[in-house]
């Protein structure tokens, strides 16, 4: 009895850890730029109580096809901003984080191997998790990836709970467009079970005429599934539409491939390999579904940066299901000492958390960083008004949209939304490409708004039909002389 409540409570401070983890990345307010444009996608889903079907937040693409296939995550985070603003969205944050820790906990221990490993998974995934826990959508698509997986490792072990996972599916296709991961893991699973196997160090669960069948049938309605949805249809082709878009992709950073000049990457890629050399080593036989899965994931995560998290999590996972180290904890720590660890452990936590807690005034009312968002470019605007086409950054878009609903934007972080055309012709202006002054030309564009350093704010800075209206270290705003911008009345 003691053993187990030592253990929930040290479960409850190692999460409890990770959280706060958490807490402090948002000292500097919000860096996510694609936050804000969630936060104002929920705003007008909940006044017009409508799931819009067309884009309304731009003038270059007004009306184009958007498939909202975020709505519903969207919604939690606006209303979790209209209860408690800053704290608010972190609250939910925090609190879809906690559900990622709680089912990947038991994910962890399905395999009832020792407690300190999963602990030591649990830890170690947690904390590098930590770079893709922001405030969007997909933090929500970890939670139902873990889940899909323990429903799946359940029905391995013989516990038949199959019939949650369309259920799974039609909430992962009203959050975030990865829903089509759930229905690929049973995939996956399913032709795992067909492959006659002869290798002595693989095994798999084999599928009988009747496991099959209920199997493809359940694959059938999570298919069906993920068509419960505002947008129908439509939403099963998005993922593959987005994937095929090569172009768009090549230029998003986390559709990249991963910068092994980067520490973080490099870490990704020792514990990755450190996983293949457990496999290796291990003397237990491995399930044929975790050595695709693994296989799977970590090519994902090798050509696209984003794939990271669920690599992560399927490496945690075999580490706890295949690392069987002779060691018990219990034979090192009397009991005496071990329970007087934990008030100690409490203590430090209590003092850590006092110390690293955000500022509880946020740098703005609106919580963002004006070292990074034009904050007192848009304070200047509120107070000088300018009408006309505006050019804004790309990163930008999302905060402009939030903080200047009244006026539309030229692009933002739906890289979707404006891919080819407008994407591509940002690009070729913001890089001063040859056909850059034709292009703004084109576009008709009055008013510039860009970061300080930008090219295209030092090339317009010596344009004689340019002149500055604002500057400061983060942002420029500039207008044309003739014929544009012109100050609201």
């Amino acid at each position: 009895m003691k053993e187990t409540l030592w253990r929930h409570l040290f479960l409850f401070l190692l999460i409890s850890g990770l959280l706060l983890f958490i807490v402090t990345a948002f000292s500097g307010g919000i860096s996510d730029p694609d936050t804000w444009w969630h936060l104002a996608a929920g705003k007008y889903i909940v006044q017009t109580r409508s799931v819009p079907h067309a884009d309304p937040f731009s003038w270059t693409v007004a009306g184009k096809p958007w498939v909202t296939h975020e709505w519903l995550a969207e919604v939690l985070l606006y209303l979790a901003y209209a209860a408690g603003q800053f704290w608010g969205v972190l609250s939910f944050l925090l609190a879809v984080a906690s559900v990622l820790f709680l089912l990947y906990w038991r994910l962890l221990t399905t395999a009832k191997g020792p407690f300190f490993v999963a602990a030591l998974v649990l830890l170690i995934t947690g904390e590098m998790l930590y770079p893709f826990l922001e405030l969007r959508p997909q933090v929500i698509s970890y939670a139902l990836f873990v889940a899909f997986l323990h429903v799946l490792h359940r029905y391995d072990r013989g516990e038949d709970r199959l019939f949650l996972l369309p259920l799974l599916t039609a909430l992962w296709a009203n959050n975030h467009g990865s829903f089509f991961l759930g229905p690929a893991l049973l995939l996956l699973y399913t032709c795992c079970g067909l492959v006659p196997l002869r290798h002595e160090k693989l095994a798999r669960r084999h599928h009988d005429k009747m496991a099959l069948a209920r199997l493809l049938l359940v694959l059938a309605l999570c298919v069906a599934a993920a068509a419960l949805n505002p947008n129908g249809g439509k939403l099963l082709v998005y993922p593959f539409s987005t994937i095929g878009a090569s172009e768009m992709m090549d230029n998003i950073q986390e559709w990249l491939s991963p910068d092994f000049h980067n520490p973080y990457n490099q870490l990704f890629l020792v514990y990755y390999l450190g996983t293949f050399l457990l496999l290796l080593l291990t003397p237990q036989r491995i399930r044929l579904f975790d050595l695709a899965l693994f296989l799977l994931c970590g090519a994902a995560a090798f050509t696209h940066a984003r794939f990271i998290a669920y690599a992560l999590l399927v490496n945690g996972l075999l580490w706890a299901n295949y690392c069987r180290p002779e060691l018990r904890w219990k034979t090192h720590l009397k009991g005496a000492v071990k329970y007087a660890l934990l008030p100690a452990l409490l203590v430090l936590y209590a003092v850590i958390l006092t110390g690293r807690t955000p500022p509880q005034n946020p740098v703005d009312y609106r919580f963002a960083n004006p070292q990074e968002y034009p904050v007192k470019a848009l304070a200047y605007l509120k107070e000088h008004p300018l009408k006309g086409k505006m050019l804004n950054y790309y990163g930008w878009g999302g905060y402009l949209i939030w903080n200047r609903p009244g006026e539309k934007v030229f692009i933002d972080g739906r890289a979707d939304v404006y891919f080819p055309k407008v994407f591509d012709d940002y690009r070729r202006i913001t890089r001063l490409e040859p056909e850059a002054p034709a292009l703004l030309e084109a576009y008709g564009i009055d008013y510039v708004l860009m970061p300080a350093a930008a090219a295209l704010v030092q090339a317009l800075r010596f344009a004689p039909a340019w002149e500055t209206y604002y500057a400061d270290k983060t942002a420029v705003i500039l207008v044309k002389k003739k014929g544009g911008a012109s100050r609201a009345r």
